[in-house]
């Protein structure tokens, strides 16, 4: 169970990566893992506090892409941290040499 979760969260990013990466005028450019961990965090924190509770996740867009705040892998005290949630991001997304 504690390797299915990883996976439905890397399926949900690989899906909707493209729809939320946001346009920069089209051609090759890309955005680092990083960028988009990031962004992806800043939609759901909607407080800035940099850590994301169970209720931030299900008032944000991405609720209705990933379907369980579990699948964000919270701490011991039920929030995901940024610095956590990029962390992970990254590992899932390494970067290619096509887009480095």
């Amino acid at each position: 169970m504690k390797h299915i979760i990883p996976a439905v969260f890397v399926s949900a990013f690989f899906a909707i990566s493209p729809a939320y990466a946001g346009s920069c005028g089209g051609g090759d450019h890309g955005h680092n893992p990083q960028e988009m961990a990031s962004k992806y965090f800043n939609q759901m924190d909607a407080n800035g506090d940099e850590m994301i509770t169970k209720a931030e996740f299900e008032a944000s867009n991405m609720a209705k892409m990933i379907k369980s705040f579990d699948a964000l892998e919270p701490n011991e005290s039920g929030v995901v941290t940024k610095s956590a949630f990029i962390e992970t991001f990254v590992k899932m997304h390494p970067v290619t040499k096509n887009e480095a």
